[in-house]
């Protein structure tokens, strides 16, 4: 069994924090021992990949904590059939590597290459084009399932529907996924054709995207959350098609791993994991106003909407082009707070959210939108509409409002049938969350906890807070 360590770990967003005793699983028999022993003692569980979640979901204070990092090999690859078997801990970054010189690319990705396949499906991750391909379960063939009681079971939609459709989406809470059979999408390039478009304000940023909906397979907006008044909302939106067979004209170029990876320097000189130290003198609110104006002013003179060519990785992964980039919100670190509105109240509500944040006196320097569609997954955050995800720095000033603020945000979301995402939320009360999904998933989704897992041994500081109303993570306060 692996050895036990108490160290403190922290959320992707570095502003939740605690400590755990985490033990490096390399092997499904250092799981199932671990489980045991776990079990055994009565110890609470909390399972981890990457640590990509923004705030809470990978965290359990005073706890087991599993890092399933090491389970990360691919188990087979059918080229026929684009269909690919991995353990849990493979990432996203494995998956690429390993099909796209086939001419393959996962059909959904998030916006870094690091998340593993486990966790993934746990938070059922969407990309930039979630309106058209919905989130990464409706690309799940099979999984495998190491339940609380040390059974492993098989779920697909044909077999052992209602449990695949609750662990899709159910963030770790009825036992760890180990094995995942997954289907990728055939491609003919490893480009994609990108225009941009800017839109002076919000009323023509959804304008723009019911126009680019039709004729793109990713659509993807920035807005400039310190603009207000008439400018409110103003933005800079990308959408992106891959090139049809024979568009490409050197396809096993761009289709090969070395034309698809990022390079460490900017112009072959500057390291660029030490970029974020020229980004930190911005790190406020003037340096981010400043850096939001100039942004969308240059994109205004620049880009109107001519088409260019980029590289897969480099247009999804726009996270992992400044290593370390997320190190300017030092000290106190940041949440993203992400809301999913249904389409016929999206406008007024994405609008008062944006106001909110102003008389908060608290904009976000990033705010990202996209286009949504429902699924069929038992704890789904889609809907039929739009999201907002919003990215605040957490700070002295800010440190102890933060909570107000999302609080408000989270019940207007509420009251017009929105709902929420586990893999980005820091500051969620429960109450709220249940709230926001249909009565029935909630009794659905805890009747079955009950019955695989009696003892609650699946059990995350994320989860106490949302299912359980337990307390916020003390770095957020």
């Amino acid at each position: 069994m692996p050895s036990a360590k108490k160290l403190k770990i922290e959320g992707f967003g570095m502003a939740c924090s605690t400590h755990s005793t985490v033990r490096q699983i390399q092997s499904a028999a250092d799981l199932e021992h671990s489980l045991q022993d776990s079990r055994e003692k009565g110890i609470p569980i909390c399972l981890r990949g990457s640590g990509a979640s923004y705030g809470d979901a990978a965290l359990t204070t005073n706890h087991n904590l599993f890092d399933l990092r090491g389970m990360n090999k691919i188990l087979n690859w059918d080229p026929e059939k684009g269909t690919l078997r991995a353990q849990a801990g493979v990432t996203i970054s494995q998956i690429w590597r390993a099909t796209i010189e086939d001419g393959y690319w996962p059909f959904v990705v998030s916006g870094t290459m690091v998340p593993t396949l486990g966790g993934a499906i746990s938070m059922n991750i969407h990309g930039k084009n979630c309106w058209s391909t919905g989130p990464i379960g409706d690309y799940v063939l099979s999984l495998k399932l190491l339940q609380p009681d040390g059974t492993t079971i098989e779920c697909s939609r044909e077999s052992k529907g209602e449990i695949f459709h609750a662990v899709i989406g159910g963030f770790g809470m009825l036992g760890c996924i180990t094995e995942v059979e997954l289907q990728l999408k055939r491609i003919y390039s490893g480009l994609v054709e990108v225009r941009a478009h800017c839109t002076p304000s919000l009323r023509a940023l959804f304008e723009r995207f019911e126009e680019s909906l039709a004729r793109s397979e990713y659509v993807v907006g920035w807005i400039d959350g310190f603009a207000k008044s008439e400018k409110l909302g103003r933005s800079l939106v990308h959408e992106a098609r891959y090139l049809k067979e024979e568009e490409d004209k050197e396809p096993s170029t761009s289709l090969s791993v070395q034309a698809q990876t990022l390079s460490p320097r900017i112009f072959g000189v500057f390291p660029k994991k030490w970029m974020w130290l020229l980004m930190w003198p911005f790190a406020n609110r003037v340096g981010m106003c400043f850096v939001n104006a100039v942004k969308y002013y240059l994109s205004r003179i620049f880009d109107r909407g001519k088409p260019y060519l980029q590289s897969l990785v480099a247009f999804n992964f726009l996270l992992d082009y400044v290593p370390n980039w997320k190190k300017i919100y030092l000290p106190g670190g940041f949440i993203q707070h992400q809301s999913f509105v249904p389409l016929e109240n999206a406008y007024e509500t994405i609008k008062a959210i944006l106001e909110i944040t102003h008389r908060h006196q608290m904009p976000p320097f990033l705010a990202v939108f996209k286009r949504h569609r429902p699924d069929s997954f038992l704890m789904s955050h889609g809907v039929d509409g739009y999201s907002l995800a919003l990215d605040f720095p957490i700070t002295a000033s800010t440190r102890g409002k933060i909570l107000l603020m999302t609080d408000e945000i989270d019940t207007l979301v509420c009251s017009v049938g929105g709902r929420f995402y586990p893999a980005k939320d820091a500051t969620l009360r429960g109450d709220t969350y249940r709230k926001s999904l249909p009565e029935e998933a909630i009794r659905e989704f805890l009747e079955l906890k009950t019955k695989v897992d009696p003892d609650g041994l699946m059990k995350t500081d994320l989860s106490d807070r949302l299912l359980h109303d337990g307390p916020h993570n003390p770095g957020i306060l």
